[in-house]
């Protein structure tokens, strides 16, 4: 049985010094585990604000001498493939409304794959584009300026508001075509027409954009509500700042993409304008068949003295020359695939080529005509004019030669961009 009153036992001064040294140890542990802890934390910081924030000053570009930084690109980047997003969701849910696996949707189903194919592909492209893109838009920016062509901060409010109108289901006020960065046939992303931001969700990204048509007269919806009053119309401002936010990019750097994209338009007016009504042009006609032993064929009847236009009609297997006997009419440089367009332009007036062959099939051709100055009919005018702004960038990128500069480095992509367009 344990003794009551015992005295604690006195220490010692040598435990004392013993544990006055392990509280010193414990207490120069302590302090160094707290630099190392507070230098790990300056580096990650160091890390983060060099990876992150500095980086988006740095120079990704310069255009005849001015810089484009990292942050513009990064804005253009996630707008870009958000673009292309949208479209791949529109196009997998087109998919899902009819049977894929029924033998007669056959040509539909190719028809969708192809798109869809297209746009993964684009989506993969998007981070080197999207620096062509910008590009573009700064030789948009200096051009404009050239010609006096502005855009004000209300021109940029009206077009938000008709974008947010238009994505409710509401007829724009003008139907003026527009032109964008690249052909829309190669389906890179292209960003002429001012979006719409809908709070619809993706698989990947938390918001879609709803580009306009980029061509043609904009299509008469009917409304599906009243015109939106200024409360409502706050409300569908703030939803677009809010998507807008989830794709990590500021309402600043929306309203200069809305404010090129009405640059491009407005340029692109004043250049269809300077479009020449004339061209240098062939009238050419064709029989088109599939081999080149029918080609041969074709040529010793002809070489036998029978009409051409005929044996268009009877052999071609270009669906219109039944109607128009081969005859594809005037065209300017350019029209054709390259293999016909050579052959085409080479021919003296009214001689006939060998065999040509192109992924059509194999031709035989005859110019009717040369004109250096034929009138353009409307549908190639109106072709030339809505293409005026791409021909011009084409042409300005070209002469511009070291004036462009590029510094793209895999750093400047957006994590969240390198993790998508990786994952195609």
């Amino acid at each position: 049985m344990a003794k009551k009153n015992q005295t604690p036992q006195t220490e010692t001064r040598k435990q004392s010094r013993m544990r006055e040294r392990d509280q010193e140890q414990q207490r120069v542990l302590f302090i160094v585990l707290g630099i190392v802890a507070a230098l790990i934390v300056v580096i990650l910081a160091v890390g983060y604000w060099r990876t992150v924030i500095a980086v988006q000053d740095e120079t990704v570009a310069t255009v005849n001498g001015v810089s484009l930084p990292v942050r513009a690109y990064q804005a253009r980047v996630r707008y870009d493939v958000q673009t292309i997003v949208a479209q791949i969701n529109s196009i997998q849910s087109a998919f899902q409304q009819f049977n894929a696996e029924d033998p007669a949707m056959a040509s539909i189903v190719q028809y969708y794959q192809n798109q869809l194919a297209q746009y993964t592909q684009a989506l993969q492209q998007a981070p080197s584009k999207a620096l062509e893109n910008l590009i573009d838009d700064e030789l948009v920016r200096q051009e404009a300026a050239k010609r006096g062509i502005t855009v004000s901060d209300a021109d940029i409010d009206r077009e938000i508001q008709l974008a947010i109108n238009e994505n409710l289901g509401y007829e724009r006020p003008t139907a003026t075509p527009t032109d964008g960065p690249s052909p829309t046939p190669t389906l890179t992303a292209t960003h002429t027409a001012t979006p719409s931001i809908s709070p619809t969700a993706t698989a990947t990204l938390t918001a879609t954009l709803m580009p306009t048509p980029t061509e043609g007269p904009t299509l008469t919806p009917e409304p599906t509500q009243t015109p939106l009053g200024p409360d409502a119309y706050a409300t569908e401002v703030a939803k677009l700042k809010d998507n807008i936010s989830k794709i990590n990019i500021s309402f600043d750097d929306y309203r200069k993409i809305v404010a090129v994209d009405l640059l491009r338009q407005r340029l692109n007016d004043a250049l269809a304008r300077e479009v020449k009504t004339t061209a240098e042009q062939i009238h050419v006609e064709h029989i088109l068949v599939k081999t080149f032993e029918e080609a041969q064929a074709v040529e010793e009847r002809l070489k036998a003295g029978e009409d051409f236009g005929k044996l268009a009609a009877e052999l071609s297997i270009d669906p219109s020359a039944k109607t128009n006997q081969g005859d594809l009419g005037w065209a300017a440089r350019g029209q054709f695939v390259q293999e016909f367009e050579d052959a085409a332009w080479s021919l003296p007036v009214l001689q006939v080529s060998a065999p040509v062959t192109t992924s059509f099939g194999v031709h035989i051709i005859k110019v009717l005509e040369k004109d250096a100055n034929h009138a353009l009919d409307a549908a190639a005018l109106e072709q030339e004019r809505a293409g005026a702004l791409s021909a011009w960038l084409q042409q300005a990128r070209a002469s511009a030669g070291g004036a462009i500069q590029r510094f793209f480095s895999a750093e400047y992509i957006p994590s969240e961009i390198k993790k998508l367009t990786s994952a195609q």
